[in-house]
């Protein structure tokens, strides 16, 4: 009987902790939708509970339903789970005042009978909630039937109330509930107590039982249990060597990829993860902080690129085995020199980097220096007594501008770029005042701008209208894009334009500027007035960039008529193979193209030959002060006649004055463009 009970116990905390498990493992994996329906409490509809509660029951056999409870013991979804059963109410209660769920029972309702199991939220807001989970006692009833021998009863009683039985294998339905008193109580044969539960197991022998099958019953008993033993045993030693040998492979496998096989530090890919976690993690600190510029003070951290100076020079004159073993020495002394907490990587053959998450700014120029001397002083045998191997390191503090890794690994290489230029064996700090870095940060903060423009939609577009010098063509607009940083003010296009064009962040603003001028133009389907989209080299050397503006095209059925994509001299001949793509293909859907600042390149005319455009757009420079400079209305009218002969009409920029305007309409110039004739003005702006 011992033997039985004490199975029957092991497979009811088994099932517990699996149970437990399982709902840990859900939480994680539906955190997002927990996280809603925390957020939303009372105004959680019932299809988003339903839909939660789907994957809960698709994931955990025998759930009934779930509640998330707060630290008061107050269910938030109760517009929905409706109010608790007293029974729950009262291990809700018991499991917040110990702090844990100690004492689990069965609560029964009027048509069915339940046991709920409570976790500890896992929401970052849950600090003191619980994730509730009501399951159907199928599982416990069918632990006791496995167990029952011939001529026995088992019974699951509640320790904490005498007497009264709450599951048992010989009669078993939801309302089942019996009380049994006196001596009968003294006829169970064997009790023992269920840990964290109010239950107790007991066995009872019918009185049929005779002696000697009451024998043979215990010696095939125990026979089986012994077997089963033996069975589990080896099951279990089998199943463990084998996960001790998974486990193993698994660790081996994430070493391996998070670090350096040469030095053993962490990789770019291990150093990526954790500098974008410290970044994080500042950029929250400073959000939640009252000021900032206590913020930016205080121990932020410090990166440190240190680039080896004419490394390939041990590799080519002593033999890559003897720079490997060079390299592996440097690891072992960056190790033993930098601080504990330091998070040391090798980025590639020579490079190594360096967060040191707690420096101090006044620190940090300083320690980098010590850092470089010490990688001066690292020695092995196969080199001279006088060969030293420097090191060139550039420093970044990761203050309130750094918002991402990549930011910092550009900032870092321009830093030791420029070490490497004042002649190597030098430490640069990035936020100095060194013109290329000065640059450079704007470009980084432009960059920054773009990005979080593009994310919260402070893009507008302006346009201005190409006017019609000889009365004979409909005039149309350039659409121009502008930009509001994130206290509202406006930035000009020169200050983020290149940037993103640099950085690659143009394509981006491309498309938005097609899909929003595609959606002006939708709402005003009455409207006949065309319209000019810049694209730059980038987007034109995208070859999806075609099936993604025809699918706009499509979308917000725009007359293709209506849209001439304009591209600029340079870009087209940088990217002559995708420009000559994109443009056979939109000219064939109906879509018209013009030629930017033609005249500004050196083989302009020979390349227009080749370029299928409709509409040469000439270069403001050579417009602008034509009225004073007759060389270049010279100029202005001999891209007149070579459009002429090439049957293609043409647009002057920089329109900026009546008798500029004279001089073209002399010449045969069909539009002109410039403040003269409008200025830009608002068009759309996301509201």
């Amino acid at each position: 009987m011992d033997s039985v009970t004490d199975r029957i116990l092991s497979d009811y905390q088994e099932y517990f902790t699996h149970l437990r498990l399982e709902i840990d493992l859900f939480q994680q994996k539906q955190l997002n939708a927990i996280e809603q329906l925390e957020k939303k409490s009372g105004d959680v509809s019932q299809q988003e509970y339903m839909q939660v509660l789907t994957s809960l029951r698709n994931d955990i056999d025998n759930t009934r339903l779930f509640a998330l409870i707060d630290q008061n013991g107050q269910g938030s979804l109760k517009h929905i789970t409706g109010s608790f059963l007293p029974d729950c109410e009262n291990e809700i209660a018991t499991t917040i005042a110990d702090g844990a769920q100690n004492k689990l029972f069965l609560h029964r309702s009027k048509s069915s009978i339940h046991f709920d199991l409570l976790q500890p939220l896992a929401t970052t807001s849950g600090a003191g909630s619980f994730f509730f989970v009501a399951f159907n006692p199928d599982i416990l009833t069918d632990i006791l039937t496995k167990y029952q021998l011939p001529h026995q009863q088992l019974f699951l009683m509640r320790a904490d109330l005498l007497g009264e039985v709450e599951l048992t294998t010989e009669k078993y339905d939801s309302n089942y509930n019996e009380l049994i008193l006196g001596e009968e109580l003294s006829s169970f044969n064997f009790v023992k107590v269920i840990p964290h539960t109010r239950w107790q197991l007991a066995i009872r022998l019918s009185p049929k039982y005779s002696n000697d099958l009451y024998r043979q019953g215990l010696i095939k008993a125990i026979l089986i249990w012994g077997l089963l033993t033996l069975f589990i045993y080896v099951f279990y030693r089998q199943k463990k060597h084998s996960l001790q040998k998974q486990l193993k492979v698994e660790q081996t496998l994430v070493y391996v990829d998070n670090h350096d096989q040469l030095t053993g530090l962490a990789n770019r890919v291990n150093f990526d993860r954790q500098l974008s976690e410290h970044i994080e993690a500042n950029r929250l600190l400073a959000h939640n902080s009252i000021n900032a510029n206590t913020i930016v003070n205080n121990q932020v951290g410090v990166v440190m690129h240190i680039d080896l100076d004419k490394f390939q020079v041990i590799n080519n004159s002593l033999s890559y085995a003897v720079g490997d073993k060079f390299l592996h020495q440097i690891s072992i002394g960056l190790k033993d020199f930098l601080p504990d907490n330091a998070i040391i990587s090798r980025l590639g053959n020579d490079e190594f980097a360096v967060l040191l998450p707690e420096m101090l700014f006044s620190e940090a120029k300083d320690f980098a220096h010590n850092t470089r001397l010490e990688i001066q002083n690292i020695r092995i045998e196969e080199l001279e007594q006088n060969t030293h191997i420097t090191a060139s390191i550039g420093v970044i503090i990761l203050d309130h501008s750094i918002f991402d890794a990549q930011q910092v690994y550009s900032s870092l290489g321009q830093a030791v770029r420029l070490a490497k230029e004042k002649g190597r064996n030098r430490v640069q700090v990035y936020q100095s005042d060194d013109e290329q870095l000065v640059l450079h940060a704007k470009e980084m903060e432009a960059l920054h701008d773009v990005a979080e423009g593009l994310k919260e939609n402070r893009l507008l577009l302006y346009r201005q209208e190409i006017k019609s010098l000889n009365k004979k063509r409909n005039s149309h607009y350039e659409v121009l894009v502008r930009m509001k940083n994130a206290q509202g003010v406006f930035v000009p296009p020169i200050h983020f334009i290149p940037a993103a064009e640099k950085y690659g962040l143009i394509r981006q603003i491309d498309q938005w500027v097609i899909e929003h001028t595609f959606k002006m133009l939708a709402s005003q389907p009455d409207d006949n007035t065309s319209y000019s989209i810049n694209l730059s080299g980038v987007t034109i050397a995208d070859r999806d960039i075609y099936s993604q503006v025809i699918k706009l095209f499509d979308q917000y059925q725009v007359p293709a008529n209506r849209i001439c994509f304009e591209i600029t001299e340079t870009s087209a001949i940088r990217h002559i193979d995708s420009a000559l793509y994109f443009i056979n293909k939109m000219k064939k859907f109906g879509c018209s193209f013009s030629l930017d600042d033609f005249g500004s390149g050196m083989s302009s005319f020979s390349y227009l030959q080749k370029l299928p455009v409709d509409i040469i757009k000439i270069d403001g420079i050579f417009v602008k002060d034509m009225d004073t400079n007759a060389i270049n209305r010279v100029f202005v009218e001999n891209i007149k006649r070579t459009a002429d002969a090439m049957n293609k009409r043409t647009i002057a920029e920089f329109v900026e004055n009546s008798v500029i305007e004279e001089m073209l309409i002399d010449i045969g110039i069909d539009y002109g463009q410039g403040y003269h004739i409008h200025k830009p003005e608002p068009w759309f702006e996301v509201s």
